[in-house]
C-alpha cells in the first residue's frame, strides 16, 4: 500500500513549487512550469519524444546499476559510470511528463539500489574503495560522472519531494567538502602547480580534474550542482565551496581562463583563446554554475561573463542547425567544418540547458529562438528514428548508419546525453511569473493547470499557422506572452478572429485579459524559402594535440556551398529519399551540384512519420540532370528506406548533406 501511495504522489503533485530555490538575490524573469502539466505532445516531435520514452524504458539500466553498486572501477574510462545519473534524471522527467507508471516504478527501484549503495562517508560513484585513499579520494573522472548524479538526485527531490534523494546529494557533497577545499586537495589538471603551470600546455590525465587538456574545468564543473544544493537547502557551506572552486579556476588552469572571460565579453578575444583547448561541453556545464552563482549572489560579473561567451559562441561557432562544437571544442575564428566529428550530442545538451537558463534570467527572446533552431533541426537528427539511441556526432554533411560513428555505438556519454536532453525538452516550452504566462515553443500539446489551461494545434513548424485555444474560464486576468520569433519578418496574430496590432518580430506579444473557455489566438509565422550562401567557408585540414584531440587549420577557397531553408527549418539532400538518382553513396562535393536558378517546389511527403514540408528541385549528378528531393535535416536520422531491407548497422549506406555546391562552381 505504501508503494502505490508513493506512485500517486509522484504523478499528481506539482512539487517543484514546494521544494524550493528561494535562497537568491536575483529572481527569475521566467520560471519553468511543472513538466507534469504538459500533456499530449503530438506531431513529429511527440512521436520522437515517445520513441525516447521507449528507449529509456528498455535501456539496460540494471547492468550499470550493478557496475556502480559493485564499485570495483579503477580505470580512466567514464562511460559506464555516468549512465545511471543521466538515466535517473531522464526517467524522472519522462515519467512525470508522460505519466508512465512502468518507468516510474523502475525509477523507484533504481533509486533504492543506488542510494542504498551509498557509503557511510557519502561516496556513491563507481570507483573501487581499494583505489581511494585520504590523498586520492576520487578517480580522475569522478567529478564529471557525479555531476549528473547530483543533478539527478536534486531533480527527483524538486519534482517529487523524495527526501532520500536530497539527503544522498548532501552526503555526496559533504564527501567532496571533506577532501577538497581551502588547505585541502585542489583540482589541479597536472602535477604542475602555480606558478609553474602558468601558460603551460598540458596533455596528461588529472587525478581529480578529469582530462588534463581541459585545464581543470572538468573538476570545477561541480560548482553547478553544489550551488544548486545551496539553492535548495540554504546551507552556506555549499555556497562557500562553489565560490572557492570558481575563484581558483584562474590558478588551476594556469591560463587565467575565468578572469579572461571578461575579454571575451568585451569582444577582445574569442572563447577559444582562453587556453590551448576549450572543451565545449565542459565549459557549458561550468557556465551553468556561474549563472547559478549570479542568481544567488547578485554578482553581475558572473552573468556578464556567460552572456559574453554565449554571444561569441553563437556568432562564430554555432552551426546553421543551432548545434555547437568542432571535434568537441571551440575553434578559432569562424572555423566550422561541415563533415567529421562535428556537433557532439553532449554539447547539444549542455548548450540547450545553458541557453534556457539565460532565457529564464533575462527574458531575451534570442535564447528561445536558439532553442527552437536546435529542437527543430538537430536534436532529433541525432536520434535513431527506430530505436531512439543517439549519435555521438551529427555532422551537417555525412553518411549513415556508419556503425561506431552512427546510431549503433555506446552506450557512451552522448547516447546518455541524447535521451537526457529529449526528456528535458518539454520543460523548455512554457514559463510563468506571477500573473504572466510565457509560451516559448509552439509544439502541438496541452497545458493543464488548475488555474490556467490551453492546447496548441497547427502542426508547427510543418505549417505556418498556430492556434492556441483556452480550455477553461479563469477568474483573474492573466497576461499571456507569446514569442514572436526573430527570423519571421511579417508575423500576424488574431484574437477570436480579430487582428492584433503591433505584432513585432523578436519580441513577446502581450495579451492581458480574463480568459474564457474557447478563446482562440491564431498566429501566422510566414516562412521565407531561400538558398543561403555559407559564410566564412574554407578548406579544412586537421592536426592532433599530444593527447589525440583533433584541431583544425583552414585554407581559402572560392568554391562556396549553399543550403536551403524555410523559416527556421534547415534542409538537406538525403539519399534515403533520392533512390531515383541511382547511387546512394555520393560525393556531394565532387559529383553532385544544385541549380540555384530553379525555385524548389513543394511536394507530398514520401513518408508520413517524417517532418515536412518536402521540396523538389533540380540538380546534377556526374553531369546528368536529376530531380532532387529536399527534406528537413531532422529526418536524416532515418537510416533505412521504409519497406526495404535495412542496411547492416556498420555500413556506410546513405549520404546526406545540408551544404551543396552550385553547378559549374
Amino acid at each position: 500500500m505504501k508503494k502505490s501511495i508513493k506512485l500517486i504522489f509522484y504523478f499528481i503533485l506539482p512539487l517543484n513549487s514546494l521544494f524550493g530555490q528561494n535562497n537568491h538575490n536575483i529572481g527569475l524573469q521566467e520560471k519553468k512550469v511543472s513538466i507534469s502539466e504538459i500533456k499530449n505532445i503530438k506531431g513529429f516531435f511527440g512521436h520522437r519524444i515517445n520513441i525516447n520514452k521507449e528507449y529509456i524504458k528498455n535501456f539496460p539500466i540494471d547492468t550499470y546499476i550493478d557496475f556502480i553498486v559493485n564499485r570495483q572501477h579503477t580505470k580512466w574510462d567514464w562511460t559506464k559510470a555516468e549512465q545511471h545519473g543521466k538515466w535517473i534524471e531522464s526517467a524522472s522527467m519522462t515519467a512525470l511528463q508522460s505519466g508512465d507508471k512502468e518507468i516510474n516504478l523502475k525509477l523507484q527501484q533504481v533509486l533504492k539500489r543506488i542510494i542504498g549503495s551509498q557509503e557511510e562517508n557519502g561516496y556513491i560513484g563507481a570507483t573501487a574503495k581499494s583505489f581511494r585513499t585520504e590523498k586520492r579520494p576520487v578517480r580522475g573522472m569522478d567529478a564529471y560522472e557525479l555531476y549528473f548524479v547530483f543533478h539527478a538526485f536534486l531533480t527527483v527531490y524538486e519534482e517529487s519531494g523524495n527526501k532520500e534523494a536530497l539527503h544522498a546529494a548532501e552526503k555526496l557533497a559533504d564527501y567532496y567538502l571533506k577532501y577538497f577545499g581551502p588547505g585541502k586537495l585542489e583540482f589541479w589538471p597536472s602535477k604542475l602547480k602555480y606558478p609553474e603551470n602558468k601558460f603551460k600546455h598540458i596533455s596528461t590525465l588529472s587525478d581529480f580534474a578529469g582530462h588534463g587538456v581541459h585545464y581543470s574545468w572538468e573538476g570545477t564543473l561541480l560548482c553547478d550542482p553544489v550551488a544548486r544544493l545551496y539553492e535548495i537547502t540554504g546551507k552556506k557551506k555549499y555556497l562557500d565551496w562553489s565560490l572557492w572552486v570558481v575563484n581558483n579556476i584562474d590558478k588551476w588552469s594556469g591560463w587565467n581562463a575565468f578572469s579572461r572571460l571578461d575579454s571575451v565579453a568585451s569582444k577582445d578575444i574569442g572563447i577559444d583563446k582562453l587556453q590551448p583547448y576549450v572543451h565545449s561541453h565542459t565549459f557549458q556545464m561550468n557556465f551553468m554554475g556561474f549563472l547559478r552563482l549570479y542568481r544567488i549572489t547578485g554578482d553581475k560579473s558572473f552573468l556578464k561573463k556567460v552572456m559574453g561567451a554565449w554571444d561569441d559562441i553563437s556568432e562564430r561557432q554555432m552551426y546553421i542547425t543551432g548545434g555547437v562544437s568542432v571535434a568537441e571544442h571551440y575553434e578559432h575564428d569562424y572555423v566550422k567544418p561541415i563533415t567529421g566529428n562535428i556537433i557532439e550530442t553532449c554539447a547539444t545538451m549542455s548548450w540547450m540547458q545553458l541557453t534556457q537558463m539565460l532565457l529564464e534570467l533575462t527574458k531575451d527572446i534570442k535564447y528561445a529562438d536558439a532553442i527552437e533552431r536546435l529542437m527543430i533541426n538537430h536534436v532529433f537528427a541525432a536520434q535513431d528514428c527506430e530505436t531512439g539511441v543517439c549519435r555521438y556526432h551529427t555532422a551537417p554533411n555525412g553518411d549513415k548508419p556508419s556503425g561506431d560513428h552512427g546510431f549503433f555505438h555506446g552506450p557512451d556519454c552522448c547516447t546518455a546525453s541524447g535521451h537526457r536532453i529529449i526528456s528535458l525538452l518539454p520543460s523548455f516550452f512554457y514559463a510563468e511569473n506571477k500573473n504572466c504566462f510565457f509560451i516559448n515553443q509552439y509544439i502541438p500539446a496541452k497545458y493543464e493547470n488548475e488555474n490556467f489551461s490551453f492546447h496548441i494545434t497547427g502542426n508547427y513548424p510543418e505549417t505556418e499557422n498556430i492556434e492556441i485555444i483556452i480550455s477553461d474560464d479563469i477568474k483573474k486576468r492573466k497576461k499571456l506572452l507569446l514569442r514572436i520569433p526573430g527570423w519571421c519578418k511579417k508575423p500576424k496574430a488574431l484574437l477570436n478572429g480579430k487582428n492584433i496590432k503591433e505584432v513585432n518580430t523578436g519580441e513577446y506579444l502581450k495579451i492581458n485579459r480574463k480568459w474564457k473557455k474557447g478563446d482562440k489566438i491564431t498566429l501566422y509565422f510566414p516562412m521565407e524559402e531561400k538558398w543561403i550562401k555559407r559564410k566564412y567557408h574554407s578548406i579544412y585540414t586537421t592536426y592532433n594535440l599530444p593527447n589525440g584531440e583533433i584541431m583544425y587549420r583552414e585554407e581559402p577557397t572560392n568554391r562556396i556551398p549553399y543550403a536551403f531553408i524555410k523559416g527556421p527549418i534547415v534542409y538537406c539532400v538525403d539519399m534515403v529519399w533520392n533512390k531515383h538518382i541511382g547511387n546512394d553513396i555520393l560525393d556531394l562535393e565532387k559529383d553532385f551540384c544544385i541549380d540555384l536558378n530553379y525555385q524548389p517546389k513543394r511536394i507530398n511527403k514520401p513518408y508520413n512519420k517524417m517532418l515536412g514540408p518536402v521540396f523538389q528541385t533540380n540538380g546534377y549528378y556526374k553531369g546528368n540532370k536529376v530531380n532532387i528531393i529536399l527534406t528537413p535535416f531532422t529526418n536524416s536520422s532515418q537510416w533505412f528506406r521504409p519497406g526495404e531491407k535495412k542496411p547492416n548497422k556498420n555500413d556506410v549506406a546513405f549520404s546526406y548533406g545540408i551544404w551543396l555546391y552550385e553547378k559549374d562552381k
